[in-house]
């Protein structure tokens, strides 16, 4: 091709980049994040929940512990003429109330404790802490198991309470006085042991040293409140300071607004000093770890 048109063709090739297409406008799909928003972190909480407390049901220890202490708890009512103070519902349940509270104590440590610190022990906490998960859902789920765990003992004493009030005739049987004193006195206490029972998990980061700081912490407690000093400021649990006639007046209501906001103290403890590794150097450390064994 001659130079003359080389220079004709120039301002066309040139015309030719310079100019923009023009392409047709497509609107793109709306895209959300499915490990994000409440809806998402809810289903995992829900689902964490379910595996914690399947965990927790299959402890070989609950075959002994539990029939124990449904025994002992209405040992009393079993073998011995109740005289009513109230009603006998009302006298059956305080009695089984009171007489439940040591068990629920050393379940909600026991078993929160274990479910804490499970993962590390099976070296699968890596794993998870490298999974898409919000904190809260890390310890929430192990929280909530441990409370589901403890309410079906107080359902499991509560019918079996009622199961003996019918044997001995001592009608009539009255549901509403059961579910007062249940959830008035029992149900605070138990989401205010084991929220503390988290927090000090999460605080100590050692099953044993949990084990320890419990045990001495509640002997020394319930050996206050025996020598008379039980005052409701550090006996939250409302040991040998309510009866019946108590439980709808306000200031039963006063200590479990306390007892509540006790709790909730000690959920914020474990939310905000509750530590969770990177992923990458989670897996890495567990591998290691797997691979030492």
């Amino acid at each position: 091709m001659p130079p003359s048109s080389h220079r004709e063709a120039l301002p066309a090739m040139i015309a030719q980049y310079e100019t923009p297409e023009v392409h047709e406008k497509v609107t793109l799909p709306s895209v959300t994040r499915a490990s994000d928003g409440v809806r998402a972190n809810l289903s995992k909480l829900i689902a964490a929940l379910v595996v914690e407390f399947r965990l927790l049901r299959a402890e070989r220890s609950l075959v002994v512990i539990v029939p124990l202490a449904v025994f002992i708890s209405i040992l009393d009512l079993a073998f011995w003429k109740v005289a009513p103070v109230v009603s006998y519902s009302a006298t059956y349940a305080g009695s089984t109330a009171t007489t439940m509270l040591p068990f629920l104590i050393g379940m909600t440590v026991f078993y929160t404790s274990e479910a804490m610190h499970r993962d590390r022990e099976t070296m699968i906490e890596p794993l998870l802490w490298s999974a898409p998960v919000a904190n809260p859902v890390m310890w929430l789920s192990k929280f909530l198991a441990t409370l589901l765990l403890t309410l079906s003992l107080v359902v499991s004493v509560g019918l079996m309470a009622i199961v003996i009030q019918l044997i001995k005739g001592d009608t009539p049987v009255e549901i509403p006085a059961y579910l007062i004193v249940y959830s008035v006195i029992l149900l605070p206490s138990i989401v205010f042991m084991a929220a503390a029972a988290t927090a000090l998990n999460v605080l100590l980061r050692d099953k044993y040293l949990t084990y320890a700081v419990s045990i001495v912490t509640a002997s020394g407690l319930f050996y206050l409140y025996n020598q008379g000093y039980n005052h409701w400021l550090y006996n939250p649990l409302l040991f040998r300071l309510w009866s019946y006639v108590d439980l709808t007046s306000g200031r039963i209501l006063t200590y479990r607004i306390y007892c509540l906001a006790l709790t909730g103290l000690c959920l914020a403890v474990a939310h905000l000093c509750f530590q969770r590794g990177s992923g990458r150097g989670s897996l890495r450390e567990g591998s290691s770890r797997i691979s030492s064994k």
